[in-house]
């Protein structure tokens, strides 16, 4: 997952501008939420303990976001587990992983 995050940054023109998909699995109530963001590292202090970021993507261009998003949204959940477990097999969470890529990221 880390080799994907950083393969599709390494060649971006202006790294600051991407926008994230990603999703949470609610350990509680064994939900997925499919959400986007433009600024993943602000999400963090806002996850609740519960939740575990087991899946995110970045994009350049916010309308592949988008259009990322709503495919998630709309596949079935099989598909979607399929998906996350292709990226993130053990479904670890990704938060640390994803926060210090996005501050380096931030910094270069």
């Amino acid at each position: 997952m880390e080799n994907q995050i950083v393969s599709q940054t390494k060649n971006l023109e202006n790294p600051t501008a991407l926008s994230w998909v990603y999703i949470l699995f609610n350990l509680k109530t064994r939900e997925m939420n499919i959400a986007l963001s433009f600024n993943l590292l602000n999400r963090f202090s806002n996850f609740d303990t519960a939740q575990k970021l087991v899946y995110c993507r970045n994009f350049s261009n916010p309308f592949d976001s988008l259009a990322h998003k709503f495919l998630l949204g709309n596949i079935s959940v099989e598909s979607v587990m399929h998906n996350i477990k292709q990226e993130n097999p053990t479904l670890r969470d990704l938060s640390l992983q994803a926060a210090f890529f996005n501050l380096c990221r931030v910094a270069v």
